[in-house]
């Protein structure tokens, strides 16, 4: 009885020195910080086109590639995202582009009140910057990934015009806009990342003098090098339609960005 009592205690200290298990081994890289901060370079194309009726003209449809020739733009993107909980993050993002051309007319078209004829030089601007402020909360999480809601406002700021010889005429839009999306993100090997994000919505108040549409969907791997920071690679694409009392847009933005992430 004595010899199994002195197994016995020494036995506890011996099993107490064991370490507890934890999935620190399991868990991916670069999924512990507060504050995340992103970089990066987006060179989009843009196809789409706007109109304007004014003074009683009826506004032609004028392409951004073939009436005004735009081509690709870079511009640069930035992103923070504030993590308070493991499955709730903050989050900011400001995605300023612009684009300008130079065209010869190839025929008579009507803009904001007037009308340029057909082999005028024009040069044209397109301004579109965007603000999105949201919130992300993380339903499904994971040590290799996680599935979330986004929930969102989006300031929104538009500005087109053309300019020529015989005058120029110029189109202008803000207003804040709410969008919902789903984000996901898996590790399929602990350093590297790979994320989907989708997010839109409609909005009409029922008169055709006024809506809204939004489709942004972005796809994109990361590589974490360290816990704290990262390098980025992705596609993504905005598509926008808007109407504004007499004036309109439908503009479609995708290309390639990448960037490099620095976390706290």
């Amino acid at each position: 009885m004595a010899a199994c009592l002195g197994i016995a205690l020494y036995a506890v200290p011996a099993s107490a020195q064991i370490a507890p298990v934890t999935n620190d081994a399991a868990r991916a890289v670069g999924e512990k910080y507060w504050v995340e901060f992103t970089a990066t370079r987006w060179t989009p194309g843009v196809t789409g086109a706007v109109s304007s009726d004014r003074l009683g003209l009826v506004g032609s449809r004028i392409d951004f590639v073939t009436d005004l020739g735009f081509g690709a733009s870079g511009g640069n993107d930035v992103r923070l995202v504030l993590r308070p909980a493991k499955k709730h993050r903050f989050r900011l993002q400001y995605s300023p582009l612009e684009f300008t051309g130079e065209s010869v007319l190839t025929r008579d078209v009507t803009f904001a009140g007037q009308v340029y004829p057909v082999s005028l030089p024009i040069v044209s601007l397109l301004r579109w910057n965007v603000l999105r402020l949201g919130y992300e909360w993380d339903f499904v999480y994971t040590s290799r990934g996680f599935v979330g809601v986004l929930l969102e406002a989006r300031m929104t700021d538009l500005e087109a015009g053309i300019d020529t010889i015989l005058g120029s005429g110029q189109i202008a839009g803000r207003g804040p806009f709410p969008a919902l999306g789903l984000v996901g993100r898996a590790y399929p090997l602990k350093r590297l990342a790979i994320n989907v994000e989708v997010s839109g919505l409609k909005l009409t108040d029922f008169t055709p003098e006024h809506a809204f549409k939004l489709l942004d969907a972005d796809a994109w791997a990361t590589y974490n090098v360290t816990q704290n920071v990262g390098v980025s690679a992705g596609w993504r694409r905005m598509n926008t339609s808007l109407v504004f009392d007499t004036d309109r847009g439908d503009l479609d933005f995708k290309g390639l960005w990448f960037g490099g992430v620095v976390r706290y």
